[in-house]
């Protein structure tokens, strides 16, 4: 009689154990879609590219697809933007008297990260592009950390335009923060606050974001076009890629046109408008 509490309790236990051994696993694209974010957090950006990408490649969830799809596009058009600005700054500093014996690794830098910038830029694109028919009346909604951001010229960078080379350490760190800062710009322009990064903190801080889709397509559109400058004649002078670019903007202006037929703003018609003009013009120009 005595031991049949314990063998009462052994029992008990051994069911437990069973049933949390028995828990149905996290499926991958859960376990990609967290870590991506805990990536994002972390800037850790080409984890978050890796985690991001397997998301999309195996969530059956339709919801999930749509935020990954979206912050993979932010994070790449973001990092295209920092690497055209470094390289602006090379281009800059090439011509300052400091860099005249040494402008071959001015021009040099400059041509790697250009390289960088147009890889990531023609990824953004084709991932935007993989999701533009799918969007619609309805909002995406994502909740992630706001990335920690700066004002002002860093001080690598500041060196750089003046015509002095930087050590590893410096250019690393200034790359990462120039990463997060433009990351921000992005997020908060789809936050619907255009390029103001307290308010997105604010938002973005305060809980999940929603994302009208006519402001995705806008807000990616003016991205593209400010990066894609790079290819223009006074950047890089690759003409067949400003026109790919110009193409896909126009793209993306006619789905949002179609979606303020719908649900009118007079701010973004108008801006819509303007874009879509200065699109006509320039493929025009390059014979488009």
């Amino acid at each position: 009689m005595p031991r049949r509490p314990l063998l009462f309790a052994l029992s008990a236990l051994s069911i437990l154990l069973f049933a949390c051994s028995s828990a149905p696993p996290t499926p991958p694209s859960v376990r990609h879609f967290a870590d991506a974010k805990n990536n994002l957090a972390a800037s850790d950006y080409k984890a978050a590219l890796e985690n991001l990408d397997a998301t999309i490649k195996t969530t059956g969830d339709d919801s999930i697809r749509q935020q990954a799809s979206l912050l993979r596009v932010a994070l790449l058009t973001a990092l295209a933007d920092a690497d055209q600005q470094i390289a602006e700054a090379y281009h800059v500093g090439a011509k300052q008297p400091p860099a005249h014996a040494q402008t071959g690794a001015f021009y040099q830098a400059r041509a790697d990260y250009n390289h960088a910038a147009r890889n990531y830029l023609m990824d953004a694109m084709q991932a935007e592009l993989d999701q533009r028919g799918k969007l619609g009346p309805n909002p995406i909604v994502i909740q992630i950390a706001y990335p920690g951001f700066t004002g002002g010229v860093d001080p690598a960078l500041a060196k750089i335009k003046s015509g002095i080379l930087v050590s590893d350490n410096e250019r690393a760190n200034a790359e990462l923060q120039m990463d997060r800062n433009t990351f921000a710009t992005i997020l908060a322009e789809l936050a619907g606050v255009n390029q103001d990064l307290n308010k997105g903190r604010e938002l973005y801080d305060a809980g999940p974001v929603s994302v009208d889709s006519r402001v995705y397509l806008v807000a990616f559109s003016d991205s593209f076009l400010n990066v894609g400058s790079m290819f223009d004649t006074k950047g890089i002078n690759e003409p067949d890629k400003f026109r790919t670019v110009n193409q896909v903007v126009r793209g993306n202006l006619d789905l949002a046109e179609k979606l303020l037929a719908a649900k009118p703003d007079k701010d973004l018609e108008t801006r819509v408008k303007k874009m879509q003009g200065d699109c006509d013009k320039c493929l025009k120009r390059l014979g488009a």
